[in-house]
């Protein structure tokens, strides 16, 4: 949506970046339909009409936001895996979402700022893991299809 919607929004440096941050989020996909196999989640109808698309701030906040929840959704997803070539995968997946993270928080404060996990890491050093009981209320507003953590 950003890059069909936020051309003239955001810089075209900035359309670079949330373009490779779309290819990753689409290898993610294709990945996990695959070794979840018949258990994957359909494909998802979203819902995405409280972005401004016009609004760079809204956008860049919304990647945040999105990146962020990501992040603590696969922290939170890997007490759950049980075979141990899906644990190495998801981990490698969640250092690229914090890798989104960390460039959507300075493409949004500027350099530095954010970029280490300010508001996201705890005391301990520590990144928010959330289960998907958790996760699956905060993105409810940007999913029409009915998802649920029963069979989790």
């Amino acid at each position: 949506e950003v890059l069909a919607e936020g051309r003239g929004v955001v810089e075209q440096d900035e359309l670079a970046v949330l373009a490779e941050i779309r290819d990753h989020e689409v290898a993610h996909r294709e990945f996990l339909k695959k070794a979840l196999g018949s258990s994957a989640i359909p494909d998802l109808e979203v819902d995405f009409s409280a972005i401004r698309f016009n609004s760079r701030k809204s956008v860049l906040t919304t990647a945040n936001t999105f990146e962020n929840l990501g992040v603590a959704a696969y922290n939170g997803a890997g007490a759950l895996i049980r075979k141990v070539d899906y644990l190495a995968a998801a981990g490698s997946i969640v250092s690229v979402e914090a890798r989104h993270a960390a460039v959507i928080a300075q493409l949004l404060q500027g350099d530095g700022a954010g970029a280490a996990g300010q508001g996201h890491v705890n005391g301990k050093g520590l990144d928010e893991a959330l289960s998907p009981k958790h996760v699956l209320p905060k993105v409810k507003p940007f999913i029409k299809t009915s998802v649920t953590a029963n069979s989790l």
